[in-house]
């Protein structure tokens, strides 16, 4: 399998890195081999989500702005590599629960869609 760039240079950025909400998660580099305009409908598809299933979105600085002092450092060198490979970047929480999928997703400079995908836990 030929290796991406784009999700090396993200691969490296999540390297030890938890999001925490109400619980820690991971965080995954993912590339969506689609171009195109993102709608909700789409996202959802792309995501593996049922379609008609919750999708709220917010800018990449209010989703970073719950981290821990300790981990802000680490946050703000994954959003400045977030920035430097992709542009118009959302954040996409997906699901109708207190957990939700959250997709962190850009366009490359091909025009695909890619990102980094965790969870969130809100009450």
């Amino acid at each position: 399998m030929k290796r991406n760039p784009i999700i090396d240079a993200l691969a490296q950025a999540v390297q030890g890195l938890l999001y925490i909400s109400e619980s820690e998660a991971e965080l995954t580099p993912f590339l969506w081999q689609e171009a195109g305009d993102l709608s909700e409908e789409r996202l959802l598809k792309l995501a593996g989500a049922a379609a008609g299933t919750a999708v709220e979105s917010e800018a990449l600085a209010n989703f970073f702005r719950t981290v821990s002092q300790e981990d802000k450092p680490k946050f703000d060198k994954l959003a400045k590599v977030l920035n430097e490979q992709l542009a118009q970047i959302k954040v996409y929480k997906i699901g109708d629960e207190a957990e939700k999928d959250v997709f962190i997703v850009g366009k490359t400079r091909d025009g695909q869609w890619a990102g980094v995908k965790t969870s969130a836990v809100e009450t």
